[in-house]
């Protein structure tokens, strides 16, 4: 018995190192959804240690001997951590639109990216909270208070 697959009328989006690209590229107005499909593309891939404010990158370079502090060798682990730290970052941006990644193009690695585009949206997230409490405080049903209802 053969089995036959149909190809499927819609593409999936491009296959990332990382994992699939979101539909959606991060606008001012889809942040939660699009965080939610970007932090389980990085889970997955076991790269999340490269957006953790608590995580230090290793030292690019140690001292070759106690003798001569000046001469150098480079530590492999800071190759190893660069490229996967790049990989993040050219995730992130790939999936930016043209006005937020306007206000991330001068960040260099995948935390910095990441810390600065939570920080554009915890002010909008603090401000809708600000509003949405000012609106059930001023809100009435005829000329009864929210909190007369409570």
């Amino acid at each position: 018995m053969s089995v036959y697959v149909m190809a499927s009328s819609s593409t999936p989006p491009a296959a990332h190192s990382i994992g699939y690209l979101p539909t959606e590229k991060l606008g001012s107005n889809n942040f939660e959804m699009w965080k939610a499909q970007v932090l389980s593309a990085i889970n997955g891939a076991q790269m999340a240690y490269t957006i953790s404010p608590t995580f230090v990158p290793p030292a690019k370079e140690i001292p070759k001997s106690v003798d001569k502090p000046t001469e150098t060798v480079p530590i492999p682990e800071y190759a190893t951590w660069f490229a996967k730290d790049q990989q993040v970052l050219n995730y992130l941006l790939s999936l930016l639109s043209r006005e937020i990644m306007s206000q991330v193009t001068t960040t260099t690695t995948a935390a910095a990216s990441w810390a600065a585009i939570e920080g554009m949206f915890a002010a909008q997230s603090r401000a809708r909270v600000i509003n949405t409490c000012m609106a059930l405080a001023t809100a009435q049903k005829g000329t009864s208070t929210v909190a007369e209802f409570g």
